[in-house]
């Protein structure tokens, strides 16, 4: 079944459009404009796809952006960080603790310090970038060759 075809509302007028593309630097805010300007023209969707190498429902989204918000709906709108930014205050205990240099601290225990203290879970990769950033450094475990033979490990760790 084939989609009804989405009319693009007047906002602008042709002239106003192009005027506008002329205008601009920004490649992706040009090709929505573009987009717009060959909708309204009379380009069929098809055609309008196939030339600006994009999918029907990106074309689909273009139209209605627009339709809602005019030129502003193409533009591009900065995005909050994907991460979460986790306060300097929840790491304030954390760097006391290793200061009094109390034992080996892996970023495990120093993620369950941190849970316990504050309540918040803060993933292992952003304790150890942020505890890197400071200069400090963590324990990590080193592998042990379960085939090893263990008079010979033994003996090693003598003659370290």
């Amino acid at each position: 079944m084939k989609k009804p075809r989405l009319k693009v509302k007047e906002h602008h007028n042709i002239k106003e459009l192009r005027e506008e593309f002329k205008k601009s630097k920004n490649g992706r805010y040009l090709l929505r404009l573009q987009c717009i300007i060959m909708a309204k023209e009379g380009i069929k969707p098809g055609e309008i796809e196939e030339k600006l190498l994009i999918s029907a429902d990106t074309y689909g989204k273009w139209i209605k952006r627009y339709n809602e918000k005019g030129l502003e709906g193409l533009k591009r709108k900065k995005r909050e960080k994907q991460y979460q930014k986790w306060k300097d205050e929840l790491y304030k205990e954390l760097y006391e603790e290793l200061d009094k240099n109390k034992g080996y601290w892996t970023v495990k225990i120093m993620q369950k310090f941190i849970e316990e203290k504050h309540n918040v879970k803060i993933p292992e990769e952003t304790i150890r970038r942020k505890i890197h950033q400071k200069g400090y450094s963590w324990k990590t475990s080193r592998p042990s060759p379960y085939k090893g033979d263990k008079e010979k490990q033994e003996e090693f760790k003598k003659n370290s």
